[in-house]
């Protein structure tokens, strides 16, 4: 009886331990360093007709945000951005491109702001894995998971993408979360409010942080001079712009789209997590987390050894 519990208590921590590995494997930490990610992606449409709406949504409810670094000059970037139409399929999604803007001859799309806001938050990780803190193509789930290039880490770029979307994100948030738009005589006025959303933590919270932002995105933007040939550019960011404090209204000047009129407003909150300083008389030391092997070896000793008979 000993032997099989000591088995099962093998499987129950081995198996964890690979799962965790197979999926990890197969996306670079987009904040290096930090505990978080993005939520948000509810919507607000900016057309000529708008003149005064809203949007509320439960966290719970709120679409997957896909955020990608790319150019109208990255041929490798149609290749993962077909892939990625193929990994999201039906699901609910909110996607956000980013064009590279400095130092950018071809590209027109982008601005100051969505370089600011790309670098801010994934320059580092991104300098990590690949060298430079902008790199097309790069896609990021959730705020959380980074996939820089068109290698894939498993069998293909797509499983490396449907896995991303399928884990979800790793938040503890419950609530709510809102955004409207009032626009009058070429003045729009846009008002937010996160503080509806509930942060699920009773004790020895970690310190949370949460940052706001309005990000002004167009439908689809055609430019023919793209070298890489995709002609109509979706999902192209035009600024981003972080907003002051958890609540608020501010009037912001919309980038005019690049053509027709298709423009929308999407509210995106940041989050991070870090620990709680230690309470006195505690050493904050974090114990390293014994290996599979230790750990078999340990287990292994619990399992009783088969008594040797003595002949005389």
């Amino acid at each position: 009886m000993r032997t099989l519990a000591a088995l099962l208590m093998v499987a129950l921590i081995i198996i964890p331990i690979q799962a965790s590995a197979a999926n990890g494997g197969m996306w670079e930490d987009a904040r290096e360093g930090i505990l978080g990610g993005t939520l948000g992606g509810i919507s607000l449409s900016l057309s000529g007709n708008t003149t005064d709406s809203s949007i509320s949504m439960d966290v719970i409810d709120l679409p997957t945000v896909i955020e990608v670094y790319t150019a109208t000059w990255c041929t490798s970037c149609v290749t993962t951005e077909h892939t990625l139409d193929e990994a999201i399929g039906d699901a609910d999604v909110t996607r956000i491109h980013y064009h590279r803007h400095k130092f950018e001859v071809e590209d027109p799309f982008g601005s100051n702001g969505t370089e600011e806001r790309w670098e801010s938050i994934y320059g580092t990780a991104s300098t990590s894995v690949g060298g430079a803190p902008r790199l097309a193509p790069t896609t990021v789930f959730d705020g959380e998971r980074l996939h820089l290039g068109t290698t894939s880490k498993s069998d293909s770029l797509q499983s490396d993408f449907s896995a991303s979307l399928a884990i979800g994100p790793s938040h503890v948030y419950d609530g709510s979360m809102s955004l409207s738009a009032i626009e009058s005589e070429g003045v729009t006025e846009f008002s937010w409010d996160i503080t509806t959303m509930i942060y699920n933590c009773a004790d020895n919270c970690p310190i949370e942080t949460r940052t706001a932002w309005l990000l002004f995105v167009e439908g689809s933007a055609s430019f023919p001079d793209g070298s890489n040939g995709i002609g109509d550019y979706i999902h192209v960011l035009h600024d981003a712009v972080p907003l002051d404090g958890p609540i608020g209204s501010t009037v912001i000047d919309v980038p005019p789209a690049w053509d027709g009129d298709d423009m929308s407003a999407v509210l995106l909150v940041d989050w991070s997590l870090e620990p709680s300083p230690p309470e006195p008389g505690i050493v904050g030391k974090i114990i390293p987390a014994p290996s599979v092997a230790i750990l078999v070896c340990m287990l292994a000793a619990l399992v009783p050894r088969r008594r040797s008979t003595i002949l005389h």
